[in-house]
């Protein structure tokens, strides 16, 4: 895990965290989405290791290739789409707390996701804040 970055995020509507201290993805807090299939509510929890895929579902099935619209656990605010993936699914955003977004697919099982930056210093700040693990 040394080569991943440790991410915060928050909701880009209310400002609220995604983090959760108490479900671990990775041995560490999980970024968590609230989602909605077929009537059911339920929760994934993502890694906040950039570049794993590792992540939990709660009351909801883990459908491979299933595509999942996000929405905010504190104000149910949807995730805005981005752009489309290469598979075709809606790339959706977050927040990165120290400024950024990170963009991710809402295909289940696609691996694209991104980081972007409007200030170079938000990305060297964000580098600078890993120390040599990679876990901040």
């Amino acid at each position: 895990m040394g080569s991943h970055l440790k991410l915060t995020v928050k909701c880009p509507a209310c400002g609220g965290s995604l983090m959760n201290p108490y479900v671990l993805v990775d041995d560490l807090p999980s970024i968590h989405l609230a989602v909605r299939r077929e009537g059911t509510a339920g929760n994934v929890y993502l890694s906040q290791l950039y570049g794993s895929h590792a992540k939990r579902f709660e009351n909801v099935e883990d459908i491979p290739g299933a595509v999942t619209p996000f929405t905010c656990p504190h104000c149910g605010a949807g995730f805005r789409a981005h752009h489309p993936c290469e598979c075709g699914a809606p790339m959706v955003w977050v927040h990165l707390t120290m400024g950024g977004t990170v963009n991710f697919c809402t295909r289940n099982g696609c691996t694209r996701h991104s980081l972007e930056f409007e200030d170079p210093d938000e990305a060297f700040i964000l580098f600078q804040s890993q120390d040599e693990t990679g876990l901040g």
